[in-house]
C-alpha cells in the first residue's frame, strides 16, 4: 500500500498528521450542543407566549375598561337627554299655563268692559229718568268715565269737589233708587 505523505493515509485507516489538532467533535458533545439549543428555542418559546399572553390580557382588561367607560358614557348621555326633555317638557307646560292665563286675563278684562258699558248704559238711562239729571248726573258720569282709563289718573282734571276714588259722595240722603 501507497501512503500518501500530504494527507497521511496508509490504506483506509485515517493517521492524523504530526503537530496538527482533530478539529471533529465526538458524537457525545454534539449531542448535548443539540439538547441545549432545544432547550433554549423552548425557554424562548415559552417566554414569548407567556409575554403575548400577558400582552393580550392587559388589552382585554383596557378593552374591558374602555366598554364600561362607554356604557357609563352611554348612560349619562341618556340622563342628559331626559333632563333636558324634561327642561323641554317643563318649558312648554309654562308656556301653556302663560297662554292660558293671558287668555284668562283676556276673557276678564272684556268681562270688566261688558260689565262697565252696562253701567254706563244704566247711569245713561238714570240720568234721562232723573228730573235733577243736570247737577247731580253730570257729576257721576264724569266720574265713571274717569274709571274707565284706569292706566293713569295724573293726567285727568280736576276732579270735582266731593269725590274719592272717582266716585260722588252722596249726602243727599238718597237710598240708591
Amino acid at each position: 500500500m501507497a501512503t500518501d505523505p500530504v494527507l497521511g493515509f496508509t490504506g483506509h485507516t485515517p493517521i492524523v498528521a504530526i503537530g496538527t489538532r482533530s478539529k471533529i467533535m465526538d458524537s457525545g458533545q454534539l449531542v448535548w450542543t443539540i439538547v441545549i439549543i432545544v432547550v433554549a428555542l423552548v425557554i424562548l418559546g415559552l417566554v414569548l407566549f407567556f409575554v403575548q399572553r400577558r400582552k393580550k390580557e392587559k388589552d382585554h382588561e383596557r378593552a374591558e375598561t374602555l366598554r364600561q367607560s362607554a356604557v357609563d358614557d352611554e348612560l349619562n348621555a341618556r340622563e342628559s337627554e331626559a333632563k333636558a326633555a324634561r327642561a323641554a317638557a317643563d318649558a312648554k307646560q309654562a308656556q301653556v299655563d302663560a297662554d292660558r292665563l293671558q287668555e284668562e286675563a283676556r276673557s276678564q278684562n272684556a268681562d270688566a268692559q261688558s260689565a262697565r258699558s252696562s253701567a254706563h248704559e244704566q247711569a245713561k238711562r238714570a240720568q234721562s229718568l232723573d228730573p235733577d239729571a243736570e247737577t247731580r248726573g253730570s257729576q257721576n258720569l264724569d266720574s265713571s268715565d274717569a274709571r274707565q282709563d284706569p292706566i293713569d289718573d295724573s293726567n285727568q282734571p280736576n276732579r270735582p269737589s266731593g269725590t274719592e276714588n272717582g266716585r260722588a259722595n252722596r249726602d243727599d240722603g238718597a237710598t240708591g233708587h
